[in-house]
């Protein structure tokens, strides 16, 4: 299962659209919603957006590092002020895309996390 989390609804409908194809999609709007999907053994990557209500994605990845979770991450921001660099302490982010992006750039990056 694929993990997409943003409180965008064309971004996620888009990826969606995209890797259905060759995965099993799940979506959550927050990090609060993310994290109950991440205990499941069948997550076996995120697409995580920055910006979002209630738990954003650092405030995600800082609880998945506290809770030992490992699954590897691709972040996706939409602002300009939020930088690749900012992501360097958390090992898991093995990709990082500012929107807008090539969906299929991101559909190579979720196979070769997934093939692992």
């Amino acid at each position: 299962m694929i993990l997409i989390v943003d409180d965008d609804k064309l971004v996620v409908r888009s990826i969606t659209r995209v890797l259905k194809k060759d995965f099993t999609i799940q979506t959550a709007s927050d990090g609060v919603e993310a994290f109950e999907y991440l205990k499941s053994p069948d997550c076996k990557c995120m697409i995580l957006d920055i910006k979002m209500p209630r738990i954003n994605g650092i405030e995600l990845l800082m609880l998945m590092q506290a809770e030992g979770i490992k699954l590897p991450v691709i972040v996706m921001a939409g602002f300009s002020d939020f930088t690749a660099k900012e992501l360097k302490a958390f090992p898991n982010v093995v990709q990082f895309f500012q929107k807008p992006f090539e969906i299929e750039d991101m559909l190579e990056v979720v196979k070769k996390c997934t093939s692992n």
